[in-house]
């Protein structure tokens, strides 16, 4: 034990494990009641990513340091202990961790419990993934990916071979949600503008291919804006397959399960998450056939009175009993509501069921483009693109962090991103 370890005496102790949108948020909310509780936000690192603009710092138009916001910023009246969670007592309301630095677990309790640990990526039943194959969840991974695309320029421009040359920049995404849409034309665009600067490779040497087990991609957006998206990535040269996928990664191939054997070094999966292992952790959790936290409508857990969660490792049902979207915007609502709700039952007042109104969903593909559905409207090109930054821009918390975007994405206006690899990632084969 480490002095601390027991609630006060005096003030209600709310343990908060994740410190992603909901649990940052939710801790923000509640530092404004610091007077009333004691709160402690465990997360591994002490930055939130700001996720929805990842794809863009791992390309370069954004700085990546500048997609991260101090927790300890956004949690000023809150207490940050970075580590990883290790299990939790829920018959003893005690969490066990480990503090960054050290081997030991240390044990917290509580009296509130709020999960917010976020997802993983669903590993794939694909023989060669876990060797070969690439996942876009964290900062790391976005940066590599800008690493790796020219690495392979690189290499590209050195080969006579045209068909060596082909093999080596070409790129499969599989999954055509927000991520994969994203990914496939930010990508693409950053090699493309790439080119002035590698003399020996063309456009037809890059080859990016987005594969969509359904009939549409962007399955969430309505049919009119999905049908753009698909109109323009395919006009641009992005080969678009649905009801296709890849069933196996080797070095250098990726077999498609109608067999056609792809040559590449290059397997991005964005399709499918899952619930974070550590709730395997945690017994007597209640949770659904599929792993995830099984909650009321007002983001308490379903017999647990004194435990809740939210975001993407929850089931809350809407009012037809269907789950929300795995969203930053959703956890970025959920955060504060959660905490309010906390606080009323506390207080003694009756909770409030959470509900969510989609005020807006954006898909940006590159080149100054991008899908925009807002409160109904649609809006597509250059003007979904403007609208895009704008809605995230003004969801950026913090002042100096804004200042700091809006800096990085004037600068990407008037100077081309250089053709630099940053090298702070894991190494990977080629």
């Amino acid at each position: 034990m480490i002095p601390g370890s027991s609630p006060s005496s005096s003030k209600p102790r709310v343990v908060i494990l994740g410190g992603g949108f909901g649990g940052g948020f939710a801790a923000r909310e509640l530092s404004k009641s610091a007077d009333k509780f004691e709160t402690i936000l465990i997360d591994r690192h002490n930055y939130l990513t700001f996720y929805p603009l990842m794809i863009e710092a791992g390309v370069g138009a954004i700085e990546p340091r500048h997609v991260v916001i101090p927790l300890r910023k956004l949690i000023r009246k809150c207490d940050l202990r970075v580590g990883e969670v290790t299990r939790v007592d829920l018959t003893t309301n005690t969490v066990f961790y480990r503090p960054v630095g050290q081997t030991m677990e240390t044990s917290l309790a509580y009296d509130e419990l709020v999960l917010s640990m976020g997802s993983v990526t669903r590993p794939p039943n694909v023989p060669g993934f876990a060797e070969y194959g690439f996942e876009m969840k964290t900062l790391t991974d976005a940066i590599e990916l800008r690493d790796r695309g020219i690495q392979f320029l690189e290499m590209a421009n050195s080969e006579p071979d045209p068909a060596r040359r082909r093999e080596l920049l070409t790129f499969l995404v599989v999954g055509g949600g927000f991520t994969g849409v994203e990914l496939a034309g930010e990508f693409q665009a950053f090699l493309h503008d790439l080119l002035c600067d590698y003399h020996h490779v063309s456009e037809a040497d890059i080859r990016v291919m987005l594969f969509e087990h359904g009939p549409q991609l962007l399955p969430h957006y309505d049919d009119h804006l999905s049908d753009w998206t698909s109109k323009e990535l395919t006009r641009r040269g992005i080969e678009i397959r649905h009801g296709e996928s890849v069933v196996e990664i080797g070095e250098g191939f990726a077999v498609l399960s109608t067999g056609e054997r792809i040559s590449t070094h290059g397997v991005y999966w964005t399709a499918g998450i899952a619930a974070p292992p550590v709730l395997d952790q945690i017994p007597g959790l209640p949770r659904n056939e599929r792993g995830y936290v099984a909650t009321n409508a007002d983001l308490s857990v379903v017999g647990l009175p004194n435990v809740w969660a939210m975001g993407d490792l929850a089931f809350v049902p809407d009012s037809h009993g269907k789950p929300y979207p795995t969203t930053a915007q959703v956890a970025f609502r959920q955060g504060p509501h959660l905490a309010r709700n906390l606080i009323r039952r506390r207080t003694g007042q009756a909770t409030k069921p959470f509900s969510f109104e989609n005020m807006g969903a954006f898909a940006a593909i590159g080149h100054r483009k991008a899908a925009a559905l807002v409160k109904g409207l649609r809006f597509q090109g250059f003007f979904g693109w403007l609208l895009y930054r704008g809605a995230y821009f003004t969801k950026f918390p913090g002042f100096a962090t804004r200042l700091r975007l809006l800096a990085d994405w004037t600068l990407e206006l008037l100077l081309k991103s250089p053709p630099v690899q940053i090298g702070v990632h894991r190494h990977r084969r080629t």
